[in-house]
């Protein structure tokens, strides 16, 4: 019965491992898709690092990304 009980006890633990790394991916996704679009509206960086959220290296990173795909 013991083990019955630990199997299940690493399944829960194992399941809300991955529920809370999904939930973590998706409000990065969600910054980072904050921080595009604010980009696209040519905000300030200041600004973008409030609402976003995000450090100061990936937005710059986003714009670089953002800068290389509009002169392709």
């Amino acid at each position: 019965m013991m083990v019955l009980y630990d199997e299940e006890e690493i399944m829960r633990s194992y399941v809300e491992s991955e529920v809370y790394e999904a939930t973590q991916k998706a409000q990065y996704n969600e910054k980072i898709e904050t921080a595009k679009e604010m980009i696209e509206n040519d905000e300030p960086i200041e600004k973008i690092i409030k609402y976003s959220r995000l450090p100061k290296e990936i937005i710059l990173e986003l714009q670089k990304t953002r800068f290389a795909a509009s002169v392709q």
